[in-house]
């Protein structure tokens, strides 16, 4: 019997069809890995790196599995690399898009159902495409011209041979960077069947990419709001997560949370090679699987991130390992009562605009220091007159509230965070929170009255990843101003996630590597906390002004929680 509330896929690739095929003791193989995980499906590659599968083995292996009751897709990886230095198909290069019509003529031939591996971008800059890129920049020519190669090559071809088959673009992690190696988010969902959430991260501090694991959901949740209901799933490796097992635990945990409606491990060898992950998965997958359908539809503070967008990269994720529960939308969210905007959101010819009418209308709006510098000129002034200032400035001393003409509390940091230097006007803005250099403080959150709405400017440290040493006091202070479209908040330390349900249920998980102590808020009174899992209520305290409940967390552990409204207590 499967999971209840989700479906499990694994990839298969070239290489592992081609050792599959010529090994019969993969059997065997397979069996540990079904003792642990419940399989629904695999994708069999046709195609990887300059390699296209035989069609003896890849229908012997087809028939292994469909004879096993496990469904069958095909998948395809459009990289021409031979090792870790990636080098992509040349999209004007004719003799390549003639093998690529090929390769999906062959791949159609096999499987009603092909996912496109997240290599279907281009890294080419060879003397054809510099030509025929012209005067457009690289995200603009990359975009259109993978559009072209999604209609007249990979779809048409497809339908042609088999009118059934249903195509599956899987986007990657490096969401902020996809216009400029072609991946065409506004129009490719609309293009294909279906898309797929790549939600590795693996180390967040010594690969690559260095993506903080809150993306794992994030990314789910901002493609569902690309292509509602065509999300098809997660996928997340085994690559880099041997420094801590818990590292790829969360990437199954987030990319549940999120709701996808699938999760896809990759890929068959590796898990046979490390086959410490596989009964991690199938611990993930039985445990998760428990709780998931008493959640409801994932929501949080409405965050703005247009099509083709870019600036301040990957501060969402960073966010939202600050507790703040994030709803990433490609659209402006005009009905939202608050939305935060990054420097992304300039992307949007029009949203000095946008933010001008949520602010007449009485709603509320949320900005980084990042994108009031590219508003800046632009006619922000006539809203603030805060200015951003090239001065940088490290600062180890925070305080709030602001208290006749100082402030009542003040903490230390562990540590000196650069920022950048905002300035503002006396009593024009009001310092909710504010840091303190020799001799001279520095706004780091700003609220400014506009119209019925209020204004709010979020200075982000120079390196994102100093935010993590703010006091905790101050980034509860933080939390708790911009809940307001949710009436919940945390109270800990960084690190720690929150993620919210629209049928008053609640996860908290610790990304910490200790355990550490955590406080759940709210503005209502009368809540009463149950633990979802085993129904047990929680001890905590109702005030005038709302409710707290406080427990621990033990490192990359989560606690699921169901709220209920006490009438009465009120």
């Amino acid at each position: 019997m499967g999971y209840q509330n989700f479906k499990t896929a694994i990839y298969v690739t070239v290489r592992d069809i081609q050792w599959i095929a010529g090994h019969p003791e993969f059997e065997e193989e397979l069996a540990f890995l079904e003792k642990h995980i419940h399989l629904d499906k695999v994708y069999l590659e046709t195609y990887r790196g300059q390699h296209l599968i035989e069609r003896e083995n890849i229908l012997k292996v087809k028939e292994f599995f469909i004879n096993k009751g496990i469904k069958v897709a095909g998948g395809i990886t459009t990289d021409l690399s031979s090792g870790w230095e990636f080098q992509s198909f040349c999209y004007t290069n004719s003799d390549q898009m003639e093998q690529l019509k090929e390769i999906v003529q062959y791949t159609a031939e096999l499987f009603d159902e092909i996912i496109l591996d997240d290599f279907y971008f281009t890294n080419c800059k060879c003397a054809s495409c510099i030509q025929a890129k012209a005067d457009r920049s690289w995200s603009e020519f990359r975009t259109e011209r993978l559009k072209q190669v999604s209609e007249e090559v990979v779809i048409k071809t497809a339908k042609q041979i088999n009118p059934r088959v249903k195509l599956i673009i899987k986007y990657p992690n490096w969401y902020d960077d996809y216009q400029t190696t072609g991946y065409n988010l506004q129009d490719g969902p609309k293009l294909f069947d279906a898309i797929y959430t790549g939600t590795e991260t693996r180390d967040p501090r010594y690969t690559q990419q260095t993506l903080q694991r809150y993306l794992s959901y994030f990314l789910i949740r901002y493609l569902e709001n690309v292509k509602p209901g065509g999300n098809g799933g997660g996928w997340f490796d085994t690559f880099d997560c041997m420094y801590n097992l818990g590292s790829y635990a969360e990437q199954a945990y987030l990319t549940l949370f999120a709701k996808a409606k699938e999760v896809t491990l990759f890929c068959l060898g590796t898990l046979f090679r490390d086959s410490i992950f596989v009964p991690l998965a199938g611990y993930v997958f039985e445990q998760v699987d428990k709780f998931l359908g008493k959640l409801g539809n994932p929501i949080g503070i409405p965050c703005y991130k247009p099509y083709h967008s870019s600036g301040e990269n990957y501060l969402h994720s960073y966010l939202g390992m600050l507790g703040l529960p994030l709803e990433p939308l490609p659209e402006f969210p005009s009905d939202s009562s608050i939305v935060i905007l990054t420097e992304s959101a300039d992307q949007d010819r029009s949203i000095l605009g946008r933010i001008k009418g949520q602010l007449t209308n009485g709603k509320n709006v949320v900005i980084t220091s990042g994108l009031l510098k590219a508003l800046t000129g632009q006619g922000i002034e006539t809203i603030t007159d805060i200015r951003y200032t090239d001065h940088k400035v490290a600062v180890d001393k925070f305080a709030y509230p602001l208290y006749e003409s100082s402030f009542g509390n003040y903490f230390d940091a562990s540590k000196e965070i650069l920022i950048p230097q905002l300035e503002s006007s006396t009593n024009d803005s009001v310092p909710l929170v504010v840091a303190f250099a020799e001799n001279k403080i520095y706004p780091i959150l700003l609220q400014v009255k506009y119209g019925a709405g209020i204004l709010y400017i979020l200075t982000i440290p120079e390196h994102f990843g100093d935010f993590y040493y703010l006091p905790t006091p101050v980034l509860n202070e933080i939390r708790r101003k911009l809940a307001l479209d949710t009436d919940v908040w945390l109270e800990s330390p960084a690190n720690v996630g929150l993620f919210l349900y629209d049928n008053q249920t609640l996860i908290v998980e610790a990304f910490l590597p200790y355990n550490s102590d955590v406080k759940l808020c709210f503005l209502q009174k009368g809540v009463e906390l149950y633990d979802l899992t085993t129904g047990t209520r929680m001890e905590g305290s109702n005030s005038k002004t709302g409710a707290e409940f406080q427990f621990k967390l033990g490192p990359t552990t989560y606690r699921v929680f169901r709220y209920e409204i006490n009438n009465s207590q009120k």
